[in-house]
């Protein structure tokens, strides 16, 4: 029974971080800087609560490894900053399926930062991922000003995703999920603090309940049932799971946002899932069970 609660957490956590592009969408006249800004205010704000009331705040105890704690931070602050503007200049299905990139990088990097050795399964995945980004970023597409620069950024958002992914696997025997999560949201937090006064008192008033409910909903909520049904489920059964979030999110921006979908996208989002898939069993299978960190 507790199987099944844990699946439905993580199930709904996903379909939650789905929501994020929406968030971004709806919230569009406002500096991203700031948008980032109150989203982590009121999320972590929430989520600090929720440590406190269960009884759990004593995992955020600093430990060893704080400089690469403060990495996470980093990595997550300019991750999210490069997603949002992807979001903004291409489109919610685009901008999550190049976040989904990330594997691509985990398995470039790992050899020369985790001393990991490459194998045919990650040549295989990589030769999907890379395929589905070719079919994604169309010749028309690359047209758009906007548009080179929403891939762009996309794209980067997939490479830093990719350095918070190895980070986290560093801090597994330091730090629980939700601890490695909140403090580098307090650190990205802080980052984006000067942008609290970047946006009039009449357009925070305006986007206030959207900021409010993107800090609740995804943020909060989505994390804290994220990190707490991985506790009941095996990690790699909860990386399938995790592919919900990009699907959920181009299945939602469609009915919320009206935001068509190319056919081209949804088979090159496949090949970019697909990869990631078998690429995230290798590394459950490299470094046992261990939950990773969840972008969101």
């Amino acid at each position: 029974m507790s199987h099944l609660r844990g699946y439905s957490q993580v199930v709904t956590a996903c379909i939650l971080y789905g929501l994020i592009g929406i968030f971004i969408e709806l919230i569009g006249d406002m500096p991203i800087g700031s948008i980032i800004f109150y989203r982590l205010l009121f999320g972590l704000s929430a989520i600090t609560l929720y440590l406190a009331v269960s009884g759990r705040f004593f995992e955020m105890k600093l430990k060893e490894k704080k400089s690469r704690l403060l990495m996470l931070g980093l990595f997550e602050a300019v991750a999210v900053l490069a997603y949002f503007y992807s979001v903004r200049y291409t489109s919610v299905s685009m901008a999550v399926l190049l976040l989904y990139t990330a594997p691509i990088y985990v398995s470039l990097l790992s050899p020369l930062l985790l001393k990991e050795k490459s194998t045919s399964r990650s040549i295989i995945a990589l030769a999907l991922s890379i395929t589905g980004v070719v079919m994604i970023v169309q010749p028309q597409i690359l047209n758009n000003g906007n548009s080179i620069s929403g891939i762009a950024f996309g794209l980067a958002s997939g490479l830093l995703y990719g350095l918070m992914i190895m980070t986290s696997r560093s801090l597994k025997d330091n730090y629980t999920g939700i601890a490695q999560a909140t403090w580098s949201m307090i650190v990205s937090l802080i980052i984006f603090s000067p942008f609290a006064f970047a946006v009039s008192a009449d357009g925070l008033k305006n986007d206030m309940h959207l900021l409010i409910l993107f800090g609740l909903i995804p943020t909060a909520i989505g994390g804290i049932l994220y990190f707490n049904g991985l506790r009941l489920v095996k990690a790699q059964s909860a990386s399938i799971i995790s592919l919900l979030e990009p699907l959920s999110a181009v299945v939602l921006a469609f009915i919320i946002l009206s935001e068509p979908v190319a056919f081209t996208t949804v088979i090159g989002g496949g090949f970019i899932l697909l990869g990631a898939e078998i690429l995230s069993r290798e590394s459950k299978s490299k470094n046992g069970s261990s939950a990773g960190l969840q972008f969101h």
